[in-house]
């Protein structure tokens, strides 16, 4: 039932621990801080749907503050968030060719998101990143390059969407400063966040590893999916120093509209090279460039040597 409210219900993740289950469907809960939006609390809670926590549970879930006492809904065990290596197990893995998983997020505006249904239609532009990133060549240069293509993609056509890396701090009020940073516009690029459980969840199934370097930091991988408009994955970027208008070329022509072959074929090009050679997408570039000065300058030597020995063959 919640799923069907998407868009239309405003929550918060949280993540508790019952202290006793009462008679009438409602618990008592002491529930972690969540940045800028609530402090540590102990409170009554209703459950929704109604499950009976023993006492010392901890668990994940989306406060609605709209019913009195408040719900916490889609209630499940979970411990505290921890980042890591995507378990392969746990999650059917997002490739080439496959829908986006159903999951539950919440906006910088507190708005239900259904990853599966919200950007149906749309071609979706679709990256990892935390609001706390103190390198700015990674997290905040991604987050700029969404800043610069939400202004030149056709929000008709196209949509954008940063998944936190980092939900215990990254709530929907810390996503909201964080986009207004950058100029964020809701109808066109979404910042989401959500439970523990389902960003571990999405973590896992995107591939998508993280390494905690601090209290506030993580190593983690930078990828670029592209979605077409009837959910299928249809292009997978492997590393974050993209060029933005290779990457709006390859959105176009997933969108089945007309663009720039060439910015296209360099994404390709150098996505091969960095898969091929592995390292950094700055240095499958150098590799691409270097490469095709060598062509060049072999294919024009080849055409002075022809032209050459026609001039000694007519001496």
């Amino acid at each position: 039932m919640i799923a069907l409210l998407a868009g239309l219900m405003t929550l918060i993740p949280i993540h508790g621990i019952a202290i006793s289950s009462l008679g009438d469907g409602t618990a008592i809960v002491r529930t972690d801080a969540v940045p800028r939006m609530l402090p540590s609390t102990i409170s009554r809670y209703r459950i929704v749907p109604h499950v009976r926590f023993a006492q010392g549970t901890a668990f994940d879930a989306l406060l609605d503050r709209s019913t009195e006492p408040p719900s916490l809904r889609d209630a499940i065990p979970a411990r505290v968030f921890s980042p890591g290596l995507p378990d392969r197990a746990k999650a059917v893995p997002v490739d080439l060719g496959s829908t986006l998983p159903s999951a539950l997020l919440v906006d910088q505006n507190d708005r239900l998101v259904d990853l599966s249904r919200a950007f149906a239609g749309k071609t979706l532009l679709l990256s990892f990143m935390f609001t706390r990133c103190p390198d700015r060549t990674l997290c905040p240069a991604i987050s700029g390059k969404f800043a610069y293509m939400q202004n030149r993609l056709d929000p008709r056509r196209f949509a954008l969407a940063e998944i936190t890396l980092d939900p215990p701090y990254d709530s929907p009020a810390v996503l909201h400063a964080y986009g207004a940073a950058y100029g964020a516009r809701t109808a066109r690029w979404r910042l989401l966040t959500g439970t523990g459980t389902t960003v571990q969840r999405l973590l896992d199934a995107f591939r998508i590893s993280s390494m905690r370097l601090s209290s506030d930091n993580f190593l983690h991988d930078d990828k670029l999916f592209i979605v077409s408009p009837t959910g299928r994955v249809a292009t997978i970027v492997q590393t974050g120093a993209w060029d933005p208008g290779e990457v709006m070329a390859q959105a176009h022509a997933v969108a089945g509209i007309a663009s720039n072959p060439f910015e296209r074929l360099k994404l390709a090009l150098v996505a091969e090279a960095v898969a091929v050679c592995g390292g950094s997408e700055f240095a499958g570039t150098a590799l691409l460039e270097l490469t095709l000065f060598l062509f060049l300058t072999v294919t024009s030597l080849a055409a002075l040597w022809a032209v050459a020995r026609l001039i000694w063959s007519r001496g």
